[in-house]
């Protein structure tokens, strides 16, 4: 009587994930990745319009021949319809008023060979931004435009002339020709900015002290 004793040993194989590596986002391998992610995104909308790829903001892949990609990117709503099933580098950004944006976290494995991609993502939608109405109020301490035409301005550009023409080293005269614009600031008083043009008259300081209604503007300017 022979008893046999045979010891076998069993052998458990799992095979271990190939790490990820941080790779460019600018790599031409992940754009393929997010390219495949995102025309399954819009493959999948069955109505509005379409999202184009704003940025990608993170990226990683496996080595190897067949690559797994993780990547994080940004995305925006375009001018296309859902329906019209355009290519979504063919179309045009929606006013950044008026569109929705999106953050898209995605799991993509590239089968080269067979030129197949096998996607898993999470994408949130962001709402369009609201609208601001703008409203205009007084600025207070700030100048504000007046009348040329008032009184307080004429009186004003009356005695810049006369110091004017006292105190300069010219020969001649110079009288107001234009007031170009005119402001006035509200502090503890009032201050006024003004801005006028004037030229040289035909009356010289030897024979007029100010200004007549002889004073003509001359060719001079």
């Amino acid at each position: 009587f022979i008893v046999l004793a045979l010891c076998c040993s069993f052998f458990s194989s799992r095979a271990t994930p190939l790490p990820f590596e941080f790779s460019d986002c600018d790599d031409p391998d992940v754009f393929k990745a997010v390219d495949a992610a995102l025309k399954k995104y819009n493959g999948d909308r069955a109505t509005g319009n379409q999202f184009a790829l704003y940025m990608v903001m993170e990226a990683k892949k496996t080595a190897g021949p067949d690559a797994q990609f993780h990547v994080k990117y940004q995305i925006r709503e375009t001018t296309c319809a859902a329906e019209e099933n355009k290519l979504w580098q063919d179309c045009d950004y929606k006013v950044s008023a008026d569109a929705k944006t999106g953050e898209c976290t995605a799991q993509v494995h590239m089968n080269n060979a067979e030129k197949t991609s096998n996607v898993s993502q999470d994408c949130k939608i962001f709402p369009d931004m609201p609208k601001i109405t703008l409203t205009q109020a007084t600025c207070l301490g700030c100048f504000h435009p007046i009348s040329s035409d008032s009184s307080v301005v004429s009186e004003i550009l009356k005695q810049a002339i006369q110091k004017f023409n006292k105190h300069s080293a010219e020969p001649a005269l110079f009288k107001l020709v234009e007031i170009k614009e005119a402001k006035r600031q509200t502090v503890a008083g009032w201050n006024y900015a003004i801005k006028y043009e004037i030229e040289e008259t035909n009356c010289s300081k030897d024979q007029f002290q100010d200004l007549t209604p002889e004073c003509k503007t001359t060719s001079r300017g």
